[in-house]
C-alpha cells in the first residue's frame, strides 16, 4: 500500500515545488509602494500598476486608477520576495505604457516595506528599504530626508515645541537628488522642520530659509521630508506607527476601567447590599467603619472630643491607635502609590515623567505632596509632645535622630554611592530631613504668642506649651473679630516672620547672585539649546566640570558647595536642553521645600484649633483657594510667561505653592469622603501611608528585581503599563499584609 502510493506523494511534493520556486521557496511576503517624483508635467496622470516575477513570468496588478501625483499605499504582496519588473500603464489606454523597468531585487531578510521611487521626467528609479531598526524605542519617531533640491546640499532643521528659547538643530544634511537613512525625533510634542541651503553648527540659517512648519509625528512612526525643488517640505508616511499623533494612549484608558471596575464591585455590594458582600468577600477585604469616637476629632452630642487632645504619634501601633486621621494616611498613601508608579516608569509615558523643566506633568504632584504631608503630620505629632510635657532635650533628640536617619538612608540605600569620588549627596530623603529639621526647629525655638490667641476652653499645646494662659476676652471688637477669624494664624505670626525671611533670602539668591558665564537671575535649564545656544561651550557637550548655566543660581550654589561630582548628573532637562548636571533636590531649593512642608504644618494647625468639621473645610478651602490664587499670579497662569515660572526642577515659589494649594484641596476631598461621611475607609491607599518609609525604602532597593521588573523581548506601552501596575499593585499587597501582621517601620 505504502508503495504504491509513494509515487502520488513524491509527484504532489514535486507539483508543490515548481509552484513555490518562482518566488523563492524561504522567501517572506512583503509590502510595496510606489512615489511618483516631480510630476507636474506628466502627460498621464493615473496608472494601474503590475509586477511580473523575473523567474517565473507571472504578472499580478497591484494598483489600479493610481495617481501619479503623490506616493501610492502600501500594498501587501501575495507573492513572496524576489526579483520583479514593475510596469506602469495608462489607466484609460492599457496600451500606453508610462514606464516598465528592469528587473528589481526586492529581498531583505530585515525589510517587510519597499519603496520605488520613480523620476517622470527622465524615467529613472531607485528603491528604498523601510522600517529596518535593530531596536524600536518608545515615545520615538523615525525621519528621513529626501532632498529633491538640485542647487545645493539641504540642510534640516528641527526643534522641539516643549523646548522653551532653544535654537533648532542639525539633524540631516542631504545633497541634492539623495535620501538619508533614518533618524530618531522625539513624539512627547510637535516638531518644528525648516529647510535651508546651509546652516552652521549652531543651528542658524546663512544660507536660504525656504520653510518652516509643525507636524506631529507619532510614535514608532516611520516618516520620509520629501524636500521639492522649491524648497519646500512635504511628510509622506513610510510606516504607520502606534499612533498616528505622539504616543499611544489606549493602554490608559484600558487600565484605569479595569482598576476603576474592581474598584466598583468591591466598593458598591459593601454599602448597597452588605448581606451579600458579607457572603462575597473574605472579611480582611471589607470596610468596616468605626464608630465616630475613633475618628480624628471628632465631635458630636456622645462622645465630645477636644482638638488638641488627639494626636498622631511617632510611637505606638498605627493600627490600634484611635487617634489617627485617616484621611491623612490615605492621603499619603495615594501620594507615596503614584510616586512609586512614576518612579517604576508610568507605562514609559511623558506625561508621567517629571516635566523637562517647567510645567507640571503627574509625576510633579507628589514629592512636594508628600513634604507638604509630613508639615500636616509634624502639626499633630507636637500637640501630643507637647502636651505629654516632653522634655526639650528628649525632643530635640528625637529632631536629631530622624533628620540624620532619614539623610543616611537616601544617601546610602537610595543614591547607593559605590565611588566616594562620584557619589550624589541630595536627594528625595534628603530633602525630607531637612525640611523636617527646620521646620521642627521653627516649632520648637520660635516663639508663640498666645495673648493674641482667643479659644473658649483649653489652649492646643501648640500656641502655648509653657504653661502661659491665653486671653479669655478682649475689649477691641475688631481684634476680637480677626482673632477668631484667624485663630490657626495669629498666634504663630513670628513662624511666618521667620518662613517668609527664608523665602526671602531664596529669591534674592535666586536673582541677585552673580553666577559666572549666566544672566543674574536666570532660572532656565541652560545646555546646549536654551536661550537659543547662548550657553553653548566650544567642546559643543555639557558634561563634566563644564557649566552650561544649568540652573542659574541653584546649580552654581551646589556646584559651589558640593561639586559637579555630587549632584545628579542626568536631568530630566538633559534630552530636551542637552544640559549637563544638576540636581532637583539641591541646596537652594531646601529652602522653599521646607516652606511648603510649613505649609503642611498650617493645615495640621487647623485640625488642632478647629471642633468642627465645616470649620476645618472652610479653612482648608480657603488656604487651598489663596495659595492657588498667589501661584497662578506668580506664573501668570502660563507655562513660561509668568514672573516665576512652575519648575518641579527649581522648586520654584509659585511651584510650591501651587501644590500645597492642591494638598489643602485634596486632603478636604479626603477628609470629607474618610472623617466626615465615612463613605470610604481609605483603602488600600490607607495600608501604604501607614507605612510609607518603609515601602519606599522597599521599592527603591528592589526596584530591578523580578517580578516588579523584568524585560520584554519587544515593549509596549501597554506591556510597560501591564508591568508597572502590577508592580505597584504587589507592594499595595505588601503594605496589607504588614498591616494585618501589625508590622510597621518609624523613624
Amino acid at each position: 500500500m505504502l508503495s504504491y502510493r509513494l509515487p502520488h506523494l513524491l509527484l504532489l511534493a514535486l507539483v508543490a515545488a515548481i509552484c513555490a520556486a518562482p518566488f523563492g521557496a524561504d522567501a517572506k511576503p512583503f509590502n510595496f509602494r510606489i512615489c511618483f517624483l516631480e510630476s507636474a508635467s506628466a502627460t498621464i496622470s493615473n496608472v494601474n500598476l503590475f509586477l511580473t516575477s523575473h523567474s517565473s513570468g507571472h504578472k499580478e496588478e497591484i494598483f489600479s486608477d493610481l495617481s501619479t501625483k503623490n506616493c501610492s499605499s502600501y500594498s501587501t504582496m501575495s507573492l513572496a520576495q524576489g526579483a520583479f519588473n514593475v510596469t506602469a500603464v495608462d489607466s484609460k489606454d492599457s496600451k500606453s505604457i508610462l514606464f516598465s523597468t528592469e528587473p528589481i531585487d526586492f529581498v531583505d531578510v530585515n525589510a517587510t516595506h519597499f519603496t520605488l521611487w520613480f523620476y517622470i521626467e527622465n524615467k529613472t528609479y531607485f528603491k528604498t528599504t523601510e522600517g529596518v531598526i535593530e531596536k524600536l524605542t518608545l515615545n520615538t519617531a523615525y525621519v528621513r530626508v529626501f532632498s529633491l533640491y538640485p542647487l545645493a546640499s539641504i540642510s534640516l532643521l528641527t526643534r522641539n515645541t516643549n523646548c522653551y528659547r532653544c535654537r533648532n538643530v542639525v539633524s540631516a544634511v542631504v545633497p541634492g537628488n539623495t535620501i538619508t537613512k533614518y533618524f530618531q525625533l522625539q513624539v512627547d510634542f510637535p516638531e518644528e522642520i525648516s529647510a535651508c541651503t546651509n546652516a552652521n553648527a549652531k543651528g542658524v540659517c546663512i544660507g536660504t530659509d525656504f520653510s518652516n512648519q509643525t507636524y506631529y509625528f507619532g510614535e514608532r512612526g516611520f516618516y520620509t521630508l520629501i524636500v521639492n525643488q522649491n524648497g519646500e517640505i512635504f511628510v509622506q508616511t513610510d510606516i504607520e506607527g502606534d499612533a498616528i499623533h505622539g504616543t499611544a494612549r489606549l493602554p490608559i484608558l484600558y487600565t484605569f476601567l479595569i482598576i476603576f471596575s474592581l474598584f466598583f464591585i468591591w466598593y458598591v455590594p459593601q454599602n448597597c447590599c452588605p448581606t451579600i458582600a458579607h457572603k462575597i468577600f473574605p472579611r480582611s477585604l471589607l470596610m468596616h467603619p468605626p464608630p465616630s469616637s475613633a475618628y480624628l476629632l471628632v465631635n458630636n452630642a456622645e462622645n465630645p472630643r477636644k482638638p488638641q487632645t488627639s494626636a498622631t504619634h511617632a510611637i505606638g501601633n498605627p493600627k490600634r491607635s484611635s487617634a489617627r486621621l485617616k484621611s491623612l494616611d490615605s492621603f499619603r498613601g495615594m501620594a507615596l502609590t503614584i510616586m512609586i508608579f512614576v518612579n517604576y516608569g508610568g507605562g514609559s509615558y511623558n506625561f508621567f515623567d517629571h516635566s523637562k523643566w517647567n510645567g507640571l506633568t503627574v509625576a510633579d504632584l507628589v514629592f512636594p505632596w508628600f513634604v507638604w504631608i509630613m508639615g500636616t503630620s509634624m502639626a499633630i505629632a507636637f500637640n501630643s509632645l507637647f502636651k505629654r510635657n516632653t522634655p526639650l532635650k528628649t525632643m530635640l533628640y528625637k529632631i536629631m535622630r530622624r533628620t540624620v536617619l532619614l539623610f543616611a538612608i537616601g544617601v546610602i540605600f537610595i543614591n547607593i554611592v559605590f565611588d566616594t569620588r562620584f557619589g550624589r549627596v541630595p536627594g528625595v530623603l534628603q530633602r525630607f530631613a531637612i525640611s523636617y529639621f527646620i521646620v521642627a526647629l521653627v516649632i520648637l525655638f520660635v516663639p508663640k504668642v498666645p495673648s493674641l490667641f482667643y479659644f473658649d476652653g483649653e489652649n492646643p499645646n501648640l500656641v502655648c506649651r509653657s504653661g502661659s494662659k491665653q486671653r479669655q476676652g478682649m475689649d477691641d471688637y475688631e481684634l476680637n473679630f480677626l482673632l477668631r477669624a484667624i485663630p490657626d494664624v495669629a498666634p504663630y505670626v513670628w513662624e511666618w516672620v521667620v518662613m517668609i525671611s527664608l523665602i526671602v533670602l531664596y529669591l534674592c539668591i535666586t536673582f541677585l547672585l552673580p553666577v559666572p558665564g549666566c544672566p543674574t537671575g536666570y532660572i532656565g535649564p541652560g545646555g546646549l539649546l536654551a536661550e537659543y545656544g547662548k550657553f553653548a561651550p566650544e567642546t559643543g557637550i555639557c558634561a563634566g566640570d563644564v557649566n552650561c548655566c544649568e540652573g542659574g543660581a541653584a546649580g552654581h550654589v551646589d556646584r559651589w558647595l558640593l561639586g559637579w561630582k555630587h549632584i545628579y548628573q542626568s536631568p530630566t532637562s538633559q534630552d530636551t536642553y542637552g544640559s549637563g548636571a544638576y540636581d532637583p533636590e539641591g541646596i537652594l531649593g531646601s529652602l522653599t521645600s521646607a516652606f511648603i512642608c510649613f505649609l503642611g504644618l498650617q493645615a495640621g494647625k487647623i485640625f488642632v484649633h478647629n471642633k468642627s468639621h465645616k470649620a476645618r473645610i472652610y479653612r482648608l478651602l480657603t488656604w487651598g483657594a489663596v495659595c492657588c490664587a498667589i501661584a497662578a499670579g506668580l506664573c501668570g497662569a502660563s507655562k513660561n510667561d509668568g514672573i516665576i515660572p512652575l519648575s518641579k526642577n527649581l522648586w520654584s515659589l509659585s511651584f510650591v505653592l501651587l501644590m500645597a494649594g492642591f494638598g489643602f484641596i485634596a486632603l478636604t476631598a479626603f477628609y470629607i469622603l474618610i472623617d466626615v461621611y465615612h463613605f470610604w475607609d481609605g483603602a488600600p491607599f490607607r495600608f501604604v501611608g501607614l507605612n510609607s518609609i518603609f515601602i519606599y525604602v522597599f521599592h527603591e532597593t528592589f526596584q530591578m528585581y523580578f517580578p516588579l521588573t523584568y524585560q520584554w523581548e519587544y515593549i509596549t506601552h501597554g506591556r510597560a503599563m501591564f508591568m508597572n501596575v502590577t508592580a505597584v499593585s504587589l507592594l499595595v499587597l505588601l503594605c496589607y499584609y504588614c498591616y494585618k501582621i501589625e508590622f510597621f517601620v518609624k523613624i
